[in-house]
């Protein structure tokens, strides 16, 4: 009874804390809590902004009482994540719910040590060390050992279990340095590249040095962090050097590794298999892309950020592989869901690009939708044509597609002079951004052909004659090669180059 005693004994001295349960339903004729009331208008969308939460409030949005409440709500809004039904709920993979076991555990056997509770605290640790170990969940396992080698020095003297969990905890610590080993070197590669401050070629050797240093762990850690990072390191160095197939490669052995894993990690698994797909679409292998990425989309919760990602792939690569139908099926999805409103204003930026992509298409190609594409996709051309792409963040091409787009309906509704500005635009670009070593071959060739329409006062004949030769040159370079971003050229440059002579007279 002893472990029984030490519970009543910590229940009955401090005082139990209440939790107001804000996600009961309001009930009516009630005077129901104000944060209560909160809760339930931004859950059913009733309350967009501050401005519309203090006027259900009845409070001035700049004044001080509004500001206490909204700090308070926010930490009324914390206790419930502990009570979080992950067992049920369809939003969590078997990694997950056991991660959020292990840590919901955590809590209550800190509290147990902290409030000299031993007895409870040994039997919590050995069934949290066991659920740790199986899920890789290293630093909640490395505590448990920790404390269990302690309490069979200290609290209940045994050598036998001593031991035992002193061979735990060493090989935990290597577990735990290994896994920081990974995800200190994945971020050290993906920094200079998300940064620009480095070349591809500095990024790519930067890589292959932590992933040496990596292999030294690698014989001796298994751990779902270890092999997210280590091979995540590797397949950024064979991608930043162009080696589609090389990486490729090194995607496949990581989903080999996390499959042969007890305990695996669907969505770090989407991760290596959405890289894989960018990768075959580099190398114009677009049927497996979508295959694959399909595959991913059908994994992940309708309506969820990822799942929002994986169709904007899914969109990127059908317009590369000019499957226009699935495009447009695609972005149907998209635009059709409820949870889209919900999507940060950076990725609804990407979805208004390739949307213009898609209607340019539908104009072009006659994609036989039955619908009103514009409308469905709430695509507004005087909007778009009328965006400044900022030149100073941008040096690596992605307002390259945007200047395009804008030029092509400039140039499909004959409004020439508002063309050859984006002509312009795109030549200084052009100038100011990309040289010879950055490679972007066939992007730059582009943008030449497109900038020698000013020069044949937008004639097809002198147009298809001055750029004929250039065409020939960018048909033979390949689209992976050096063109790395996959998120510059939409819709292949032979289709546009096409389309741009089709709107000339």
């Amino acid at each position: 009874m002893t472990d029984l005693k030490e519970f009543t004994h910590v229940i009955d001295g401090y005082k139990l804390r209440q939790v107001e349960v804000l996600t009961r339903p309001l009930r009516p004729g009630v005077q129901e809590t104000r944060y209560k009331i909160m809760y339930h208008a931004l859950a059913e969308g009733q309350v967009r902004n501050e401005i519309e939460g203090a006027q259900l409030l009845g409070l001035d949005v700049k004044g001080r009482p509004f500001r206490r409440f909204l700090l308070e709500f926010r930490r009324r809004l914390f206790a419930p994540l502990l009570f979080l039904d992950t067992e049920t709920s369809p939003n969590f993979n078997t990694t997950q719910k056991a991660n959020f076991e292990c840590l919901r555990k955590l809590a209550t056997f800190q509290t147990l040590v902290y409030r000299h509770c031993p007895e409870n605290a040994c039997i919590l640790a050995k069934s949290i060390i066991e659920l740790a170990v199986q899920n890789d969940v290293t630093l909640v396992a490395l505590e448990m050992a920790t404390f269990l080698k302690r309490y069979y020095v200290e609290r209940v003297p045994d050598s036998e279990q001593y031991l035992y969990y002193q061979a735990y905890v060493e090989r935990l610590r290597l577990d735990w340095l290994a896994e920081n080993k990974a995800m200190e070197s994945y971020q050290a590669v993906i920094a200079p590249a998300v940064k620009f401050k480095s070349t591809q070629l500095q990024i790519s050797k930067r890589a292959h040095a932590l992933v040496e240093s990596l292999s030294l762990y690698k014989e001796k850690c298994n751990t779902i962090i270890f092999v997210s990072g280590y091979y995540a390191t590797r397949y950024i160095g064979e991608m930043a050097r162009f080696h589609w197939h090389d990486a490729i490669a090194v995607c496949d052995e990581a989903i080999r590794s996390l499959n042969d894993k007890l305990c695996t990690s669907p969505r770090i698994m989407a991760v290596f298999k959405v890289h894989k797909v960018i990768c075959l679409t580099m190398l114009d292998r677009y049927t497996e892309a979508l295959r694959l990425n399909s595959e991913v989309i059908q994994a992940e919760i309708e309506g969820s950020r990822n799942w929002f990602l994986y169709l904007d792939n899914q969109l990127l690569v059908s317009l590369k592989a000019t499957k226009y139908q699935f495009a447009c099926e695609t972005a149907t999805k998209i635009y059709s869901s409820r949870n889209f409103a919900t999507m940060p204003e950076s990725i609804k930026e990407s979805w208004t690009l390739l949307a213009a992509y898609l209607i340019l298409a539908d104009r072009n190609e006659s994609i036989n939708s039955g619908i009103q594409l514009e409308k469905v996709l709430n695509f507004r051309l005087n909007k778009f044509l009328n965006q400044v792409p900022n030149y100073s963040k941008d040096k690596k091409g992605l307002n390259v597609p945007i200047l395009i787009a804008q030029f092509l309906f400039l140039l499909q509704a004959k409004e020439f002079d508002r063309a050859h500005d984006k002509l312009t635009s795109l030549r200084k670009y052009r100038v100011k951004h990309f040289n010879t070593e950055d490679g972007y071959y066939r992007t730059q060739l582009f943008i030449r052909m497109l900038c020698s329409v000013a020069g044949t006062a937008f004639n097809k004949k002198l147009f298809l004659k001055k750029t004929v030769d250039m065409i020939k040159t960018v048909t033979q370079i390949p689209k992976g090669h050096p063109d790395q971003h996959f998120k510059i050229e939409i819709i292949p440059y032979e289709i546009l180059w096409q389309w741009v002579a089709n709107c000339l007279d």
